[in-house]
């Protein structure tokens, strides 16, 4: 009798925390990202299985809210699975959680250059503008090691310019993500085409990122041209020999 009601307890507990599962709010993801990450969430609606939520991108003192909210929508289907769309995604983003992490589908993303303003005061300094737009191969995220090289994300910001500087455009600029061999990601930087130089490399891991590079004028541009992107040039960081050194960490 006894172990009955104990049984029945059980159960009765079991059902009630699936009933507050199914419901849960939305609101409570809020808390769930670190605060130092470069992604916050600044408002939602809806439930975790089912919901909305407004996006910031950045450090947390130069975060930008952005424009269209994020929708998500969970399947059990075929086994659990979320479904993520946004009006700058390509497609829809699925995400498969496993026992050794989170599958994660192959996806593009377009968003305007100003978001570039997010990743450090002196890229806000400069007022960016132009496209840019990143893309990713289907990846696993969890308790495996990938070769080294490894793509990771690519990035390309197209028909670069600024508020500092008359050169429309700057130029063109790719930067691509590797898996490194000691666990973290190699980061590069350069330059398809363009009045200025960009250039540099560094690495991301579980201390953070760092980063090394330079900005210059093109060698081949004319005087005129030179002094028309030395406004950019003195706001990315200090000068050597008409180099500018970048430096982010």
């Amino acid at each position: 009798m006894i172990r009955r009601a104990v049984l029945v307890s059980i159960g009765l507990l079991l059902l009630a925390v699936a009933a507050a599962l199914a419901v849960l709010p939305a609101r409570w993801l809020m808390l769930a990202l670190p605060g130092h990450w470069p992604v916050a969430i600044v408002d939602a609606h809806g439930t975790v299985w089912n919901g909305s939520a407004t996006l910031a991108l950045g450090p947390e003192r130069h975060r930008r809210t952005l424009p269209d909210p994020l929708q998500w929508d969970w399947s059990f289907t075929y086994g659990p699975r979320m479904e993520v769309s946004h009006p700058w995604l390509g497609g829809t983003l699925t995400l498969v959680p496993t026992w050794t992490g989170v599958g994660i589908s192959a996806q593009t993303l377009q968003l305007p250059a100003q978001a570039l303003m997010t990743l450090d005061a002196r890229i806000a300094s400069i007022n960016p503008g132009g496209r840019l737009s990143l893309s990713w191969p289907a990846t696993h995220i969890g308790r495996h090691s990938r070769p080294a090289g490894t793509r990771l994300l690519d990035a390309e910001w197209r028909e670069a310019v600024s508020a500092l500087s008359p050169v429309r455009p700057l130029g063109n600029y790719a930067l691509s993500v590797r898996q490194s061999a000691g666990g973290g990601a190699d980061i590069a930087l350069a330059t398809r085409q363009g009045a200025l130089v960009l250039e540099g490399s560094g690495l991301l891991d579980g201390t953070g990122l760092q980063f090394k590079g330079t900005a210059q004028a093109d060698p081949a541009a004319s005087a005129d041209m030179e002094a028309a992107l030395q406004d950019v040039l003195t706001a990315l960081g200090p000068r050597k020999n008409k180099v500018t050194l970048l430096h982010y960490r």
